[in-house]
């Protein structure tokens, strides 16, 4: 190689190709990185999608069950008490003397077991029965159903035997607590 020969290789083909494969490295890791970025936003964008699609569905399904939702709110709202007694006075006609009779309805004034720990306005419900137990449990049930805020605290079931006609039945006694909801910032 001649003096003249070697500079040109080392400063004409040399460098520029050690200058390139390095912007060519740069390009790559460049390129492999916004690749990556534009992975992680397509991700990121797919679970947004899937997510605004989740709640269209939940909105469309729970759209029409609003109004009923509103008249519970309602209802958690009024009296637990006057409802109670609404709803057993409502009930208790469909059956026979025989198949259910409501002996007593009290509210109790203290807050019993249930209530010391509940921080909301509450009523305590004491109601006795006589009759079947197929009865009770329906006539509860429903009053339960209506009344999701109703919640047993006291359930004494005994046999008896009526004097004249010997006839036996039960005396159940409930005790529910009923609490009355009250939303924060709606008073």
């Amino acid at each position: 190689m001649s003096a003249y020969t070697q500079p040109i290789i080392r400063f004409g083909l040399v460098t520029p190709a050690a200058f390139n494969l390095l912007i060519l490295v740069g390009v790559l890791s460049a390129v492999n990185k916004l690749e990556q970025v534009r992975l992680q936003k397509e991700e990121i964008y797919r679970d947004h999608t899937m997510r605004q699609n989740a709640n269209r569905k939940l909105e469309s399904d729970n759209a029409p069950k609003r109004p009923v939702f509103e008249g519970q709110k309602k209802l958690l709202a009024t009296d637990p008490g006057q409802v109670f007694t609404r709803l057993l006075d409502s009930i208790l006609p469909k059956y026979k003397e025989i198949e259910l009779q409501r002996g007593s309805l009290i509210f109790p004034l203290d807050r019993g077991r249930l209530g010391k720990a509940a921080k909301a306005d509450l009523a305590r419900v004491k109601t006795s029965f006589s009759g079947g137990y197929g009865p009770m449990q329906e006539t509860l049930y429903q009053v339960e159903s209506m009344l999701p805020q109703a919640v047993l605290e006291d359930l004494k079931i005994t046999r008896k035997a009526h004097l004249l006609t010997q006839r036996e039945h039960l005396v159940i006694e409930v005790t529910h607590t009923c609490w009355k909801a009250v939303e924060e910032g709606r008073k």
